[in-house]
């Protein structure tokens, strides 16, 4: 009974790990999980949320500072009566309120360059959340189509290694009528399992790549899937006639990164500004209004508390900064070093920016010449397969022709698939290099 109740559970779990069927994933899909999970992406969210509540504070910073304190102690020992001037030992009870408020008039611009700086800082971080949404669709771009290659590597051959495998089949029987040597039997099932070999690496080169996209979508990678082919076409001559001077007008005019560097300069620039305030004095208005009661008075809480007891202090401060340690020159340094440094990752940034753009506008250009190319390649190989194959059969061509019109037909399928796939993607990696990728437009939002 055990057996049987362990064979039955065994064929369920089985049943449920290798019996698991494929999921079909499209790109769009793709591009939704991943904007969903990705964990740079998020974390820029999560950064832009802080970059907010530091512009709320640059507006708070504008308003008086209000607390309330209140204490409670007892004291035991010699103590001065405030009434009688008398002095005695007693234990005694006191208990206090106030309410503080203090606001800064003036304190070397401080504040307004604050907020100046929190501001640019929230627009530096806004566009930073753009681009990064960007390079997650970069980046499954790339992922997806690198997998949707390796699906038709391993589709090609696994057809090829079927049509060699009928060959070796039909081989055999013109070796068994004696119209073929025996050897031709044996090259042949030495192709065909050559054949296996690749179509084995094949197999684990797709599983490798798909485990790396699931990370990506940080997908669960015992999940199958398998990714669609997109319905796109391969027509993007939408950038014929568009000289390289324009594209890189168009990338210096919307690329996120670059203006959220521009932010950056701006907010390290009101930083520097700001640090300079430590040498100018601070003006401040403060006032204070609280009382207390002494519980060894004979008049009541209410009376102390409410009407003989209250305070009100009320004036202006005035701090002047002599010396500081050299902190102030040290806040100084920082900021102007942080500026400059903000300057040269711009200049790098402009110059990256055109490097890429030529890069990927190049290979728009190759993509198309060599998708060109190898449809005539392809064309010429199957016509040479198909011709060595006639002649081999009418005992014209040998077994070794056959075997390289073959494998220049496979070469050629692989160039072909892989031409596609890549003219496929072209104009998502150009507008990534441009920074017009319109995030809702792939979604279908």
């Amino acid at each position: 009974m055990r057996k049987v109740i362990f064979l039955v559970g065994f064929a369920l779990i089985a049943g449920g790990v290798f019996g698991q069927e494929s999921i079909s994933l499209s790109f769009e899909e793709a591009v939704k999980i991943a904007l969903e999970k990705n964990v740079d992406l998020n974390t820029q969210k999560n950064n832009l949320e802080v970059s907010e509540a530091r512009r709320l504070q640059g507006y708070g910073n504008f308003l008086p500072t209000v607390n309330a304190s209140s204490f409670g102690q007892r004291t035991e020992g010699l103590q001065i009566n405030p009434i009688t001037g008398e002095g005695k030992n007693i234990t005694s009870d006191q208990i206090g309120a106030s309410v503080n408020a203090n606001y800064t008039i003036f304190n070397g611009l401080n504040r307004f360059n604050f907020l100046k700086q929190a501001n640019a800082q929230l627009l530096a971080q806004s566009f930073l959340v753009e681009r990064s949404k960007q390079d997650v669709i970069f980046n499954v771009a790339s992922q997806y189509l690198t997998v949707l290659l390796d699906q038709e590597l391993l589709r090609i051959a696994k057809e090829n290694l079927e049509a060699q495998q009928v060959i070796l089949n039909q081989i055999r029987g013109f070796v068994e009528v004696g119209t073929r040597a025996a050897t031709d039997a044996y090259n042949q099932d030495a192709d065909v399992q050559g054949l296996r070999v690749l179509m084995v690496r094949a197999k684990a080169t797709l599983e490798n790549d798909k485990a790396l996209f699931a990370q990506t979508l940080q997908l669960d990678p015992a999940d199958e899937y398998i990714l669609d082919l997109p319905d796109w076409g391969t027509d993007i001559s939408y950038y014929d006639g568009i000289s390289l001077d324009s594209l890189y007008a168009i990338a210096l005019a919307n690329r996120p990164d670059l203006k959220q560097q521009q932010y950056q300069v701006d907010a390290f620039n009101y930083q520097k500004k700001a640090s300079a305030g430590g040498y100018f004095p601070t003006l401040s208005l403060f006032a204070a209004y609280g009382s207390i009661y002494f519980s060894d008075y004979t008049i009541s809480f209410e009376d102390q508390f409410l009407r003989n007891n209250p305070q009100l202090q009320y004036g202006v401060s005035l701090r002047v900064p002599i010396f500081n340690q050299f902190t102030t020159r040290l806040n100084r340094v920082t900021a102007r070093a942080s500026f400059e440094n903000a300057i040269l990752a711009q200049e790098n940034l402009l110059r990256s920016i055109k490097i890429d753009v030529q890069r990927l506008y190049n290979n728009y250009l190759n993509a198309i010449e060599g998708y060109q190319a190898s449809l005539t390649q392809f064309d010429a190989g199957q016509l040479a397969l198909d011709m060595r194959q006639e002649s081999y059969s009418l005992g014209i061509a040998s077994q070794a022709e056959l075997a390289v019109a073959n494998q220049t037909f496979v070469q050629a399928s692989a160039s072909k698939a892989q031409a596609e796939m890549v003219l496929l993607f072209q104009k998502i990696l150009i507008d990534y290099a441009l920074g017009t990728l319109v995030i809702d437009d792939l979604i279908g939002n």
